[in-house]
């Protein structure tokens, strides 16, 4: 029989939890995590001492059930003469429960975007520090025919390799670059420290001239545990796009053209298609000044965090 020591750091693979409320706090039903706290009850516990000194933590020293409670919710409801979960009668207060501290440190879980790529499992009371900062939550082609879902690294891999759209690549914030425009959807992405975010340019032609907009395609911020997050971000970037040309013929109306336009874009991860236009900062060229003979605009870019 291999050593105690040897069985006590083995991990198990494929265990079932069937009820994670066996993993959350009785007040508040949010993950237990460390400090944690259950009820004593000091008549039985001088009781115990009395006899075996080694039991002082048996689960005859708490309330009938055993029942414990987060750091937070021990704070607020302070000394406690019953228990706050099953109302049994106590005297002893809150004492730490440094097993059940030990246990939750040692359940681990699969992120949710593991079908995305992600291989982190991370302490179930950590899920959702995780779940913020993860790097492979999902966004949407906006093709609905395309059906193609992925991480932001996924997706650009994806508009280059199956639909072949324009794209700029690894921008700086607030250093402008050259992005060489054609109708339909054209791609830039930035990356600041472990972030990394795509920019969705669209270039359509309207009656009397070319409309672009940009959406900065980004996953939603996860709701864990029925709780929103703690500062919903639906805008977080400002771009600027200009325009100039000097090269026109003897023959045109136009003789020069400088355009820059400074302006936000908001969050999407595309699940629902592109966001509506009417609530999108159009850069808009006339036909005067880029006719629709000319496939390509070239116009410079940039992105600043607001």
């Amino acid at each position: 029989m291999a050593p105690a020591s040897t069985r006590a750091a083995a991990a198990l693979d494929d265990v079932t939890l069937d009820n994670t409320d066996a993993l959350d706090c009785g007040i508040c039903c949010l993950p237990l995590k460390p400090p944690i706290f259950q009820v004593i009850n000091i008549c039985k516990m001088m009781s115990t001492m009395r006899t075996r000194a080694h039991r002082l933590m048996s689960p005859r020293l708490q309330c009938k059930v055993g029942h414990v409670v987060c750091s937070p919710c021990r704070d607020k409801l302070g000394a406690a003469r019953r228990c706050h979960v099953c109302r049994t009668a106590t005297s002893g207060g809150y004492h730490r429960n440094h097993d059940m501290e030990k246990l939750l440190e040692s359940i681990r879980v699969p992120c949710s975007n593991a079908a995305y790529g992600c291989a982190a499992k991370p302490v179930y009371y950590d899920r959702g520090i995780h779940l913020r900062s993860c790097q492979h939550a999902p966004c949407h082609c906006p093709l609905k025919a395309c059906g193609f879902v992925g991480s932001t690294s996924a997706l650009m891999d994806h508009f280059a390799a199956v639909h072949t759209w324009p794209s700029t690549t690894e921008l700086r914030s607030w250093k402008p670059v050259q992005v060489h425009l054609r109708e339909g959807f054209n791609i830039t992405s930035l990356r600041t420290g472990r972030q990394h975010y795509l920019f969705l340019i669209t270039v359509a032609r309207k009656q009397f001239g070319t409309a672009i907009s940009v959406f900065c395609v980004h996953p939603q911020e996860p709701v864990v545990d029925g709780e929103p997050p703690p500062t919903p971000r639906t805008v977080g970037f400002e771009v600027r796009l200009k325009y100039s040309r000097r090269n026109y013929g003897s023959g045109d109306m136009c003789r020069g053209h400088t355009q820059e336009t400074k302006f936000k874009v908001a969050f999407t991860d595309l699940s629902n298609g592109l966001p509506d236009s009417d609530d999108a900062c159009h850069f808009f060229l006339p036909k005067l000044v880029h006719p629709f003979d000319i496939e390509t605009i070239t116009a410079e870019f940039d992105v600043g965090t607001v």
